[in-house]
């Protein structure tokens, strides 16, 4: 899975972002899979793409993010395809699997972070109904993080959002 997350974010690393897939660490791939729910896309025998579950978002998240301490909040983690294997809805597949699942845990809304100059990420996520909601700085990213949520049922008011 670490090596799937490398290829998946080599392009990101590449426009000067450094994600935390561009580098991380089997140790911390493991551990942020296991800090949710993973679900991995094979084909013929190959992984080729994974996104996680986290319900509720990770402690260091909690303490950046406003929405990501609201009471039921599910996110999106780790979401990555293979660079052979986009444009075949397989990101698509993975996110609706995460947010179905959501839904059946019963979660207000479903969140993802990604970093404010990825367009390209950005505009895929506002395609699958995701909204901007605050802005956000990892320690150690070289950008701002946008926070977008998907409403699953009605939303709660957020202080400063």
């Amino acid at each position: 899975m670490t090596n799937l997350i490398h290829q998946a974010h080599a392009e990101l690393a590449e426009r000067g972002l450094n994600f935390a897939g561009v580098d991380q660490t089997v140790a911390t791939t493991r551990r942020r899979s296991f800090q949710g729910s993973t679900w991995v896309l094979e084909l013929q025998g190959e992984l080729i793409g994974m996104a996680t579950l986290s319900m509720p978002p990770s402690s260091v998240l909690r303490e950046l993010s406003e929405v990501a301490n609201v009471r039921r909040a599910a996110w999106l983690n780790q979401l990555a395809v293979h660079p052979d294997h986009r444009g075949g809805g397989h990101a698509r597949t993975l996110f609706e699997t995460i947010r179905d699942e959501a839904v059946r845990r019963r979660a207000v809304f479903l969140g993802l972070d990604t970093a404010r100059p990825a367009a390209d990420l950005h505009e895929m996520y506002v395609h699958w109904g995701f909204a901007d909601r605050e802005v956000i700085q990892w320690p150690g990213k070289s950008y701002d993080s946008l926070v977008m949520t998907l409403p699953l049922r009605p939303m709660p008011a957020i202080p400063g959002a």
